[in-house]
């Protein structure tokens, strides 16, 4: 079914309605893909139906409706395709065969299709038009038995699916367009091409000649589909049909199609053309089923992972940016399908999928990221973190080289660099960090590692670093880097949290399953019921007919296959992680870590030394321990292969010195030559340095270099001086072709001259001439690169080349950690940058959400602070918080007004006082901030009733109030002097002393009311919970505020003292502890007091007070 509709044919008559019947087209290979019975179709088949999706797709000629619906197909296709991936088997690279050489070249051809169609479908038109006026010939079909087309018809199908591009329609020659009239029909039709290279490296020009490329990329037993599919095709009548023989069973309009020979095999079957001919079925609209048989008796195989990896190789290259025949909406539809793969597939799993991960469809995402296309470059980052998310364990260097890019991006000053795009990277970030133990992740695999970037810090800091407007104005980009900082803050804390709330959780947890047990049994049941209905086959109802589903995720979940298999596959990816060589263990403790990180320092500051003179670098390694001494040669060849910091060019002069010969023994034995050719050995060994110019030092690397690969690979070559020349031949050579000031005075040398300049230097012999050939093709199709040399693509290469080599070797080992492992370490990074970021974002910002979001921030760092005891952390926190009150800040004339009409400044108070409360037994020095804005409340006559009122022994009542009012001396003092001042001013001043207007009235009030939810009494009540240091520290705060010289406020040392007190008293379970330091504040009052006073007076009934409490505490009263 899937090749009749595939291969079907029909009359060309107006664009609206051949459109109709490709959509009819797509209808039905959808169908017959997404239902239970496409599990059966064979890999070519599926190639086949895919590129016919393809081709529609690309084809910017059709209506848009058309080319949509296609792209929808291919999505709902390639979700079902890579849904089933857990049901397939990897199997054996021999294995592949020719089956899958046919599917592979189905997809391809069809790009190759794609691309002639674009480069020449239009350009080149008008020349065709003037060599034939209608390029449309009378064409029949005719197949073999073996289902291949006979090698006398003409190449016209060959010349179509080079030359243009959607092989359904075609009116003539033209395979591309829907045509509205012959002049349209033969401007599309187009065999010349101006692209080279793509088949054969030869521009067609002609239709022999497009017959003949295409006879040469048909191979072996490939079947007639494998470069013309789908060859669904409308043919439009054509009254010139000279000579050319009709099919008796087909309409006087409708022409026959010819197809291009795609097996020499089938030679011998020409004389069956007409007979299999008759036998095709032509209905009364032309369209024509013609019959397909199997070679040799083949048997069908259902499809599997070959035809995915393939269709997975072909999305992979549409998202390549350097090759010029991709459009952007090529590029566009490859990375859309390529997201719909990645979600529904376990990618992973497959060595052979994931070999392209690593290698093309990264570096072509990376690429991308240059792109100033917005649709580009968004898609490709969706790609990036759905590998990330999931693959990261093998992508490490991959992911390092990404995050660079999005630093790069973010910090970019390049002012045409669109805003949205370090917007959109930063999104990026924010999703990635999300992702559970992400950041732990990057801290133990970068941070931690010798020889990587410290990834973790640095982007802390850059996000603390942009979280900051240099303007002071506040965009996207500064709140999506303040997110980023509170997302690792958000993952710690809800960490802290389940470790606090654990032992319960898991009590409560017990004992819900002990009583819920039968329950559960019953929702297995059904479960079990509702699982036993999808099996491979869609439900049926009596009278109801079988609907596709409507997307391939569905289809996936009816058909329900290899489900065990996708458990096992689930197992296999949780397997145990491979232990980097630099842990002792896969959980490495904190100090370990700590160690590492200060050896890492140590060997970045060895690694600069040494850049600059080798000598000097190794020489400080040794005297840091980090190198032994003597210098162990195998040891220091290790590291210069190790360390990708090292400068190349420095590597190079440091082992080619005549007193480092030892040392160049041992770090050419660092490499694995075994098994390589000569050249390819040469590649490798010569991408580990630069090569000096000099040519004795060349020639004793060259010497050193030919003697270990002659030894490891078993003497293939008469002598070592055949290898040394053969060596150095192949160096001339590279510069021969790729230099280009060479380039400029000689022409680039051939392969027989190559050859003939090596004649005779093996030993008086010649060297294999096929070898020498291949080395000659190698070095002349990709460069050996010099380090340091290139620019451009060509270094990028380089690059990428050596960030694969380093993913290969144990450097390589990604440790995936379960949540919550290392946020210890992890805070004590993040929470200096972060409060910083915080504390900006809160002051600047005038939104509610962002100042709610800042003060969440605060809080949940505070929690963090109190969970693993960081006083620091809790000190500054409360200090900055504090800043934000204006407690400190303003006049106490001007406070209640000021306080009590800003909102934020309320805000950070209830914050201040409620973390005090919460987390003040890891209060150190934030106490005396507090205390301070406890006097600036006691003087702007703020605080509740109950703190300004004490206990004393002479008031009928018992109390006293510290705030006191004036002598009624001083009292009518200044009442007169207040009466003749009001006389003296005019009537507004007048107004104005005769009370606080309405407005000062309202936000004074606002401030007590704040003042009270505020609650600092609590403080004082509350202080018997705090530990003993914080304690010390709370009434060191509050004795700080005493007599001095000359400069002191009683009142404000009365109120400190009685808060002192009522401290004391609050903790005399523990008095012992603090009394002494008690005590001596008390005496120093008392004693020092030149003149009775209110402060002297307080601290009097203050002692007798402590006394009538205290005197029965036998540790004390000697005291």
């Amino acid at each position: 079914m899937a090749d009749a509709v595939t291969h079907a044919r029909f009359v060309g008559t107006d664009p609206a309605s051949d459109e109709v019947v490709l959509m009819k087209i797509l209808q039905v290979l959808r169908t017959l893909l997404l239902t239970p019975v496409g599990a059966h179709l064979t890999n070519e088949s599926v190639c086949e139906i895919m590129q016919s999706c393809f081709r529609i797709c690309f084809e910017m000629r059709l209506s848009e409706l058309l080319r949509k619906s296609a792209e929808h197909t291919l999505v709902d296709m390639v979700q079902l395709l890579f849904s089933r991936i857990p049901q397939f088997k990897e199997e054996a690279k021999s294995f592949v065969g020719t089956n899958m050489k046919k599917a592979y070249n189905i997809l391809w051809k069809n790009k190759r299709v794609q691309l002639k169609m674009r480069a020449g479908g239009m350009s080149e038109s008008s020349k065709w038009k003037k060599q034939k006026r209608s390029p449309r010939t009378p064409r029949h079909t005719a197949r073999s038995p073996s289902g291949q087309m006979e090698p006398n018809q003409s190449s016209t199908l060959s010349n179509n699916n080079l030359s243009g591009g959607v092989p359904f329609i075609e009116p003539g020659l033209s395979t591309s367009s829907l045509p509205a009239s012959d002049s349209a029909a033969s401007s599309i039709s187009s065999p010349t091409t101006t692209d080279s290279g793509l088949d054969t490296g030869s521009k067609a020009t002609s239709r022999e000649d497009l017959s003949d490329l295409e006879q040469c990329s048909s191979s072996g037993n490939m079947a007639a589909n494998a470069s013309s599919l789908p060859n669904t095709e409308i043919t439009s009548p054509d009254p010139q049909c000279e000579g050319r023989q009709v099919g008796p069973a087909q309409s006087v309009s409708v022409e026959s199609i010819p197809e291009v020979l795609e097996d020499k095999d089938s030679v011998t079957e020409q004389s069956d053309t007409s007979s299999v001919h008759d036998m095709d079925y032509v209905n009364p609209r032309g369209v024509r089923f013609t019959q397909s048989t199997q070679r040799d008796g083949a048997s069908l195989i259902p499809y599997g992972l070959p035809c995915l990896r393939e269709l997975f190789r072909f999305l992979i290259s549409l998202t390549n940016p350097h090759d010029r025949h991709n459009t952007d909406a090529m590029m566009h539809m490859g990375l859309q399908l390529l997201t719909v793969a990645l979600e529904a597939a376990h990618i992973a799993n497959y060595q052979s999928l994931l070999g392209l991960v690593k290698d093309e469809l990264c570096r072509h995402l990376f690429q991308l990221l240059s792109v100033d296309r917005m649709n580009l470059y968004t898609s490709s980052i969706r790609v990036c973190f759905l590998l990330f998310e999931s693959m990261r364990v093998h992508l490490k260097f991959q992911l390092e080289m990404y995050l660079k890019k999005l630093m790069d991006i973010i910090t970019s000053e390049n002012v045409k660099m669109p805003y949205e795009m370090k917007e959109m990277a930063l999104e990026a970030l924010v999703q990635l960090w999300r992702i559970p133990s992400f950041v732990t992740e990057l801290y133990i695999n970068y941070d931690c590692d010798f020889y990587c970037s410290n990834l973790f810090e640095d982007l802390t800091k850059l996000l603390s670093k942009n979280a900051f407007p240099v303007s002071g104005q506040l965009y996207t980009t500064h709140l999506l880097s303040l997110e980023a900082l509170l997302t690792v803050i958000d993952s710690t804390e809800a960490n802290c949290q389940d470790k606090v709330l654990s032992t319960g959780a898991q009590e409560q947890t017990d004992d819900t399953l002990a009583e819920g047990d039968a329950p559960n049994t019953d929702n297995t049941a059904d479960l079990t019921r509702l699982t036993d209905t999808n099996g491979l086959t869609l439900p049926q109802t009596n009278n109801e007919p079988v609907c596709p589903p409507t997307s391939g995720h569905l289809m996936a979940e009816k058909m329900k296959l290899g489900r065990q298999d996708q458990g096992d596959n689930d197992a296999a990816e949780k397997k145990p992680s491979k232990k980097p060589h630099r842990f002792s263990s896969l959980l490495p403790n904190s100090q370990e870590l700590l160690d590492i990180r200060t050896k890492k320092k140590l060997l970045i500051t060895g690694t600069e030394q040494f850049n600059l003179k080798p000598k000097k670098g190794i020489q400080f390694l040794q005297e840091k321990g980090l190198l032994t001494t003597p210098m162990d040669n195998n040891q220091v060849a290790q590291w210069l292969r190790e360390n990708p910091r090292l400068d190349k060019k420095m590597i190079g002069e440091f082992v080619s010195d005549r007193k480092n010969m030892e040392l160049l023994d041992s770090f050419v034995n660092t490499f694995t030559f075994q098994g390589l050719r000569i050249d390819e050995a040469l590649r490798l060994y010569l991408e580990a340095f630069r090569l000096p110019g000099e040519a004795p030092v060349i020639q004793r690397l060259l010497e050193t270099f030919t003697d270990n690969w002659h030894k490891v690979n078993g003497s293939p070559f008469m002598t070592n001086d055949a290898g040394f020349a053969l060596a150095y031949a192949v160096i001339m050579l590279n510069t021969d072709q790729h230099n280009h000031n060479v380039r400029k005075q000689n022409i680039p040398m051939t392969v027989e001259q190559f050859k003939k300049n090596l004649k005779g230097v093996n030993g008086n012999q010649d060297f294999d001439q096929d070898m020498l050939e291949d080395i000659y093709n190698a070095i002349k199709t990709e460069e050996i690169v010099m380090p340091d040399e290139q620019t451009g693509l060509v270094k990028e290469n380089y690059v990428w080349s050596l960030l694969l080599h380093r993913g290969a070797t144990p450097e390589g080992v990604f440790l995936l950690l379960p949540a919550g492992s290392y946020d210890h370490d992890l805070f004590s990074m993040t929470w200096g940058p972060t409060i910083a970021a915080l504390s900006y974002v809160f002051d600047k910002s005038l939104d509610d959400n962002i100042v709610q979001k800042a003060i969440t921030g605060f809080r949940k760092c505070a929690m963090i602070a109190a969970h693993y005891g960081f006083s620091d952390v809790f000190d500054n926190l409360i200090i900055s918080l504090c800043k934000f009150t204006t407690l400190s800040s303003e006049s106490v004339e001007n406070l209640p007004s000021v306080f009590g009409g800003n909102i934020k400044a309320q805000t950070a108070a209830k914050t201040v006082f409620d973390l005090a409360h919460r987390h003040g037994n890891i209060l150190r020095e934030g106490w005396k901030n507090i205390m301070d804005s406890m006097l600036q409340l006691f003087r702007a006559e703020l605080l509740p009733k109950a703190m300004v009122e004490v206990e004393d022994f002479l008031e009928p009542n018992g109390k006293i109030s510290l705030q006191r009012e004036e002598t009624p001396s001083n009292r009518g003092e200044s009442a007169v002097l207040s009466f003749v001042n009001w006389l003296t001013l005019s009537g507004a001043e007048q107004s104005g002393l005769r009370g606080p207007s309405t407005e000062n009235q309202e936000t004074k009030q606002a401030a007590i009311l704040c003042i009270k939810q505020c609650d600092p009494e609590k403080l004082i009540t509350e202080s018997k919970f705090l530990q003993l240091e914080s304690l010390q520290e709370l009434m060191k705060a509050l004795i700080s505020v005493t007599p001095d010289e000359e400069t002191y406020d009683e009142e404000d040392a009365a109120f400190c003292l009685e808060m002192l007190l009522r401290i004391v008293l609050e903790n005399r379970d523990r008095v012992s502890c603090v009394w002494q330091t008690v005590r001596d504040h008390l005496c120093h009052l008392c004693v020092h007091a030149n003149e009775s006073c209110f402060l002297v007076e307080r601290a009097v009934v203050g002692l007798l007070r402590l006394a009538i409490r205290l005197l029965r505490r036998e540790d004390i009263s000697s005291q």
